[in-house]
């Protein structure tokens, strides 16, 4: 080790000699002095000789100064294993001095001292230390994982010997000592400088600085400390200011502007105490959603023995939170705690003013009213909140709290506690309230109220069992906002010891609900909320009772509803974030009106549940089963029946509904089996993919059922519109498009019905859509199309529709009928009543002769009755008339009919069946009566009249019977041409069987083209009657009238059975009878009795 040492000693003489002057010199002394002067002579060599060896031995101490001071300071750091490097520049009796001391590693020292000087000082004429003078100290440490090290002067400082700091008694000078601490968290550097005794004196001057700190998220920005630190009493202060530029934690949504703390605080001497005082500023910060402009306060506190005691005034301005802002709000107090903070109470008097609404809470409010839109909970939400707006301007708050923690948790007492408004209304009060916050729910116990003008006035009171159970009871009457009531008429909370809390009691509600209103509904409430947080209510059946409760146009009666739980469980239950609601009725008993309709709901079981996991996060369920609605006076009520409707509960409604039945009071059609999906959103219903089966309600169908598919119907408002395509379901052909509007309010409404095209061939006939026209047409062929509508109000129903076809083919009891067309116009579409005089054209109809081009007048009436004003037909140069008839649709009777011929020209009609060898003449006139009834179509006294003059029929082909005998050629001959005066058909029998045709003619005599002689000429001159009975089916009877001639409508013998395939004559006719195939028949209905052998 390199030393500077002083080697020139200060020499000092020491005066040996006598006295001067000598005692010979005649000084008497004292003889009680002699003993003692011999005692020195005797003793005073060997005196000198001890002197004189101390002298050296000072001497050469003296001379080895450094070297034994280097040996002390060198074994002194040994002992303490301390590596140091140093420089002795001076030992002396008045100062020693040493340079550059260096202790720790010396590439990275842990403490450095430019110069240490130690003055030495006498005491009792005893050297001792002096001012210890330490230039330019340089110390350097760190603080990791909570530790603060100094390196290798840890062993020093912190040796863990036990007892009480006590402050050395040295006199101490400092000048630029400076310190860096480097951390986890950041640099901080301190410098310090001052001078005096640390027991008492000293007086000095500290600074610290950090460029930023940075903790747990949180990083401060430029932090100070600056002060004089002194001491009295071995006890140390410091004065000075801590500044702050800035905190942010944005973890924690916190942040700081600038602060500063003003510190007067002094230590006790054991620096394990210590009193104060304190002043606080800081600038605007916040914390979330919670703000401020600035902080202000003061206090004192003492620490000592792990107890704190301390007075404040915190002033906050301007702060802002999302229930409300306060201009400023003052906490004046005292703090106390004992074992640290494990156990500290803080009591203050709270004082704000400039209260007012914080924008959460107002917005909050708001949105409850804009959520409440069109319910009770609007009008109410708005008047609480223009209320508190009034009241909130001036308003003040006061109230004294007590915040205790110990081991049985965390407390908050408010001995008082008020809000008052700024017409000095109490807004709210607080008195005796506590809450304790351990384990388990809250235990609260005290008593509250709130009021103002036009607030809701609620009471409450806590208190605590002997038992331990807390218990509440609150009430408040009925808060009126227009024609809305909310009232709590009880409600009782019960707190067990760990924090479980039951509730009884009872809400009133009057006034407007989602699409409806209710008055007077009494709401139970009954339930747990457990320790464990999960929450249970309603769990036994309750009753929910109204005076009135409607939606929309639909107002219920005076009713109670037993509402109950799933077995074993609650209407309303589980934890707040994961709560399910599951309820349901046996059954349902309603009446009341809708509109001014009266109505009448009934149903089997009906379950609803909802919640926040599972299948139902997303919304709720229901399922209801057997609904049977009644709509109108009991008498003639319209009936709504489901037997399945299930649902799905979220931002919107939808579900299903099967098996409907569905009959309209004033509609005479029900929609049977009706199916499909419904959806209920933005006040909303629609119906979509609808399925029914439309049915005829008449006992006797006037209409076969249709079905349909993809039907819709959407509700908004009062008003419903629907459309369906309504098919026949044997061959899934569209029949009619309906389109339908109703309006509740007014229970008027139409149905517009569009028939495009109904095409009739052999897979549909008019008796699939209506078995009423059963045996009236059949083999229908063609299309036709039309519209319709159907109009219903309270007064009435009322339909008109308008027809028309353009030729379609039938067979009718008349005969076939070909191209019929025209259009018919329906003033009772439902009733099937027509307008009058309705007319359609008839291409042709063949009731045995074809005859074309008429036309039919007719009018259907009122309970199926079909008027024929006639119809008529050119034939054969003349008319023929269908004379004015009735029949009543759909009925089992006995209709008659009358055909009317008017100036026939038997020429002409001899032409029209073609009879080629076979001239006629004469005009005809006649009738021919029908009958139709359960046994078939029939003639009867059917005729045709020639007029007079008379006529001629003449045969003007050859004889074709070769094999006639000559009396037979003579007869044939003279009767070729034959004139008549009077000629007269008569017909009767079945039309489905065989007709009786009696020909007479009277006044004959021979025609132009027949042969005479004596023999005619006699007989011309007698008055002959010709009678001629032909007996045949009717439709082959013209045929028969063409077979006297041709040979080719002559009927084979073996077809008739009377020749067997050899051509040998049978010995008995067959059963049946053949009918020959000259023309062919064609049924108009099936034969209602048996044919005849």
């Amino acid at each position: 080790m390199s030393q500077e040492q002083d080697h020139s000693p200060e020499n000092h003489d020491a005066d040996t000699g006598d006295t001067p002057g000598g005692a010979s010199s005649g000084v008497r002394l004292d003889p009680r002095l002699m003993g003692p002067v011999r005692w020195l002579r005797k003793w005073r060599g060997p005196i000198l000789v001890v002197e004189g060896l101390l002298l050296l031995t000072l001497g050469a101490a003296w001379l080895a100064r450094n070297e034994i001071a280097d040996n002390l300071i060198e074994s002194q750091l040994d002992s303490l294993g301390l590596p140091a490097r140093y420089e002795i520049v001076s030992i002396g009796p008045a100062e020693q001095v040493i340079r550059n001391l260096s202790i720790g590693d010396p590439k990275r020292p842990d403490l450095t001292v430019k110069e240490l000087r130690i003055a030495t000082r006498l005491s009792w004429g005893l050297p001792g230390i002096g001012r210890i003078t330490v230039i330019k100290p340089r110390l350097f440490g760190s603080y990791r994982g909570g530790k603060v090290s100094f390196g290798s002067l840890d062993k020093v400082l912190f040796s863990g010997k036990a007892g009480p700091f006590t402050m050395p008694d040295l006199d101490l000078g400092l000048v630029d000592g400076r310190a860096l601490l480097d951390s986890d968290h950041g640099r901080i550097g301190v410098k310090l400088a001052g001078e005096g005794a640390l027991r008492g004196g000293f007086a000095g001057e500290i600074a610290a600085l950090s460029p930023g700190i940075e903790v747990d998220g949180c990083k401060a920005g430029r932090t100070t400390l600056y002060g004089k630190l002194t001491t009295s009493a071995a006890k140390p202060r410091f004065v000075g200011p801590v500044r702050m530029d800035g905190l942010a934690c944005p973890a924690r949504a916190l942040q700081l502007a600038k602060a500063g703390v003003q510190l007067d605080l002094t230590l006790d001497e054991a620096l394990d105490g210590g009193e104060g005082s304190l002043g606080i500023t800081a600038g605007r910060g916040r914390y979330g959603a919670q703000k401020i402009a600035g902080l202000s306060g003061k206090g004192r506190v003492t620490y000592r023995k792990k107890s704190l005691n301390a007075t404040y005034r915190i002033t906050a301005q301007g702060l802002e939170t999302p229930q409300a802002r306060l201009a400023t709000l003052v906490f004046d107090g005292r703090a106390r705690s004992t074992g640290g903070i494990a156990r500290f109470d803080v009591e203050g008097d709270l004082t704000g003013r400039g209260v007012a609404l914080g924008d959460t809470l107002d917005r909050a409010i708001l949105s409850a009213q804009n959520s409440a839109a069109g319910t009770l909970g609007e009008p109410i939400a708005a008047q609480v909140r223009g209320a508190l707006a009034r009241e909130m301007r001036g308003s003040t708050l006061d109230a004294n709290l007590i915040v205790r923690n110990s081991q049985e948790g965390l407390s908050l007492v408010v001995t008082r506690g008020s809000l008052r408004g700024g017409s000095g209304a109490s807004l709210l009060a607080l008195s005796r309230l506590q809450a304790l916050f351990g384990k388990g729910a809250p235990h609260v116990t005290g008593n509250f109220a709130t009021g103002g003008q036009r607030l809701p006035q609620v009471w409450g009171r806590m208190e605590t069992a002997d038992n331990g159970r807390l218990t509440m009871q609150v009430a408040m009457p009925d808060y009126r906002a227009g024609s809305a009531v909310i009232g709590v008429p009880r409600l009782s909370l019960v707190q067990d010891r760990d924090g479980a809390l039951g509730f009884t009691g009872q809400v009133l509600l009057s006034g407007a609900l989602p699409g409806g209103s209710t008055r007077n509904m009494l709401l139970p409430l009954d339930g747990r909320w457990g320790a464990d947080g999960n929450l249970a209510v309603w769990r036994a059946c309750s009753n929910v009772s109204f005076d009135a409760l409607s939606f929309a146009s639909l107002t219920i009666d005076k009713r109670r509803l037993t509402l109950c739980p799933s077995r074993g469980g609650a209407i309303v239950q589980g934890a707040p974030e994961n709560l399910t609601i599951a309820a349901g009725v046996t059954s349902l008993d309603l009446s009341g009106r809708l509109g001014e309709t009266p109505i009448r709901i009934a149903s089997g079981p009906i379950g609803f549940a909802m919640g926040a996991a599972g299948d139902l996060k997303d919304g709720g369920v229901l399922k209801a089963g057997a609904i049977r609605v009644a709509l109108g006076p009991e008498q003639t009520a319209s009936h709504f029946t489901i037997s399945r409707l299930d649902a799905r509960l979220g931002k919107d409604v939808a579900g299903t509904f099967d098996e409907a039945d569905i009959a309209l009071a004033a509609v005479p059609l029900d929609m049977k089996q009706a199916a499909g999906t419904w959806r209920y959103a933005g006040g909303v219903l629609q119906i979509d993919g609808g399925r029914f089966t439309l049915v005829d309600r008449q006992p006797v169908a006037r209409f076969q059922p249709l079905v349909a598919r993809d039907a819709t119907l959407r509700l908004e408002g009062n008003r419903i519109t629907a459309q369906a395509l309504l098919r026949e379901p044997t061959t899934d052909r569209e029949i009619v498009r309906a389109t339908i509007a109703h309006d509740l309010s007014s229970a008027a409404g139409h149905a517009d019905l569009a028939v495009n095209g109904i095409t009739f061939d052999e897979r549909l006939q008019a008796d699939t859509l209506s078995g009423m026209l059963l045996g009236v047409v059949s083999g229908l062929k063609g299309q036709v199309h039309g519209t319709g509508r159907i109009d219903w109000n309270t007064r009435a129903v009322t339909s008109h529709g308008r027809f028309a076809t353009e030729g379609v083919d039938f067979a009718a009891a008349l005969g076939p009928v070909r191209g019929l067309s025209g259009e018919v116009v329906f003033t009772d579409l439902l009733g099937m009543v027509t307008a009058p005089a309705q007319k359609v054209h008839i291409a042709s109809v063949n009731p045995g002769i074809e005859v074309t081009d008429g036309t039919l007048s007719y009018e259907v009436k009122p309970g199926y009755y079909l008027q024929i004003n006639g119809a008529q037909w050119p034939f054969m140069e003349g008319t023929l008339n269908l004379d004015p008839a009735h029949m009543q649709i759909g009925a089992a009777e006995t209709r008659y009919y009358t055909l009317r011929v008017t100036g026939l020209n038997a020429a002409t009609f001899v032409q029209h069946l073609e009879l080629e060898n076979i001239s006629a003449t004469g005009t005809f006139d006649g009738e021919m009566p029908l009958i139709f009834d359960e046994n078939g179509g029939r003639i009867e006294n059917g005729f045709l009249r020639s007029r007079m003059p008379g006529g001629n029929v003449s045969y003007n082909g050859a004889l074709t019977y070769k094999d006639l005998s000559a009396m037979g050629n003579f007869a044939f001959a003279a009767l070729r041409s034959v004139n008549y005066k009077d000629m007269e058909i008569g017909l009767a029998g079945s039309l489905s069987g065989e007709i009786v045709t009696r020909i007479s003619f009277d006044g004959l005599s021979q025609g132009q083209n027949a042969s005479r002689n004596f023999i005619t000429k006699q007989i011309a001159k007698l008055p002959i009657r010709f009678i001629v009975n032909l007996k045949a089916p009717f439709f082959s009877l013209f045929g028969s009238m063409r077979s006297l001639y041709d040979p080719a409508f002559v009927a084979d013998p073996r077809m008739l059975g009377l020749l067997d395939a050899e051509g040998k004559r049978r010995e008995s006719a067959p059963d049946a009878t053949v009918i020959p195939p000259a023309l062919p028949s064609t049924a108009i209905q099936p034969p209602v009795s048996e044919k005849k052998p």
